[in-house]
């Protein structure tokens, strides 16, 4: 880990700044240390890498999957083009299409969360300029490591980290992009991954997400029940009561077959705000806001009937003519000149 990193890194837990104690290093790089917050939570650095893994005790599925990870690192080549091959894809444009997707430049700042082997990251790097950074974590550090060496050419814009992706070590609005494919239907708490996303990616940014998860009008071919057979996880459901309202243009692709799907969204302020005060042009009249917010208490079906003969005799809308009579009886009985 560089030095200069410890001013970007933040507690995933508090997101408090970090001082960093050096115990041993090469030159900027710091082999050994401890990045320690405010609030005294203590995350170590060993072998150049920081392990920002949160909490310390993983829920079940993601020790399983990290262990899994670990016992499958130094073979892993022998499965990872599997789903391209069944599928009948093209690992190398399947990969750029995504990156293509995330709209990165020369200067972008990016982040991948569970980044596997660096398969992915290498396209992304590839992309970006001298003034460029990638940031790659991995909650796998035999799978970490593999990623390191593949990417060593370009050392000078990466930095690598253990952590969990739903406690994601950054401050608000740092990057200009994120990006993960591959294991979201394995991770414990979605809702809370995707939230941090949106919370670390600029307004205006893109989050680019992907796994297995078979089309539903392909589960009950042939095809799809024997790939679910085959591997479970085709049976995930895509995430979509768990985008963050923060979520503009968001875009679901199903990839390779249908088999495997892509969600896409680019990172706005805040829940959506319409233009609610434009008055409706209908009988009822009236606006969305004053629709929603306007509601007075209940009144009989008789009531109703002459409010409704009165406003067409009038020509108003309900909204309108309810308006007028209401606030002229009511100024007449609190005193207020008409």
């Amino acid at each position: 880990m560089n030095k200069s990193e410890a001013s970007v890194y933040q507690c995933p837990v508090c997101l408090s700044k970090f001082s960093l104690a050096i115990h041993e290093h090469n030159g900027d790089e710091v082999s050994v240390g401890l990045l320690k917050c405010n609030s005294n939570h203590e995350f170590k650095i060993s072998e150049g890498i920081p392990d920002f893994t949160w909490p310390k005790e993983l829920a079940e599925i993601d020790e399983q999957t990290r262990k899994t990870y670990e016992k499958l690192a130094n073979e892993y080549d022998k499965y990872a083009l599997l789903p391209f091959m069944t599928f009948k894809a093209n690992e190398g444009e399947i990969r750029k299409k995504m990156t293509d997707a995330l709209m990165i430049k020369d200067s972008s700042i990016v982040l991948e969360i569970g980044a596997g082997d660096g398969r992915g990251s290498e396209h992304i790097v590839k992309r970006l300029g001298n003034e460029g950074k990638l940031y790659v974590q991995e909650l796998s550090v035999s799978f970490l490591k593999k990623s390191l060496a593949r990417l060593s050419q370009y050392k000078k814009l990466v930095e690598f980290s253990t952590a969990n992706a739903s406690y994601i070590p950054f401050p608000d609005n740092y990057f200009d992009a994120a990006h993960h494919f591959g294991g979201i239907s394995t991770f414990s708490d979605v809702k809370r991954c995707l939230q941090e996303l949106a919370r670390v990616v600029k307004p205006g940014g893109k989050v680019l997400v992907g796994d297995e998860s078979m089309g539903p009008w392909l589960r009950d071919t042939e095809f799809g029940k024997i790939m679910s057979n085959s591997n479970p996880l085709f049976k995930y459901e895509i995430p979509l009561k768990d985008i963050p309202i923060e979520a503009r243009d968001v875009k679901v692709e199903w990839i390779m077959m249908g088999a495997f799907f892509l969600l896409e969204f680019t990172i706005g302020e805040g829940e959506p705000v319409a233009n609610y005060h434009i008055p409706i042009p209908s009988d009822r009249g009236g606006t969305h806001w004053s629709r929603y917010y306007g509601n007075l208490e209940g009144i009989s079906d008789e009531t109703k009937k002459l409010a409704q003969k009165a406003r067409e005799k009038a020509g108003l809308s309900m909204h309108d003519w309810l308006d007028n009579v209401i606030k002229e009886a009511a100024n007449k009985v609190i005193g207020n000149p008409s």
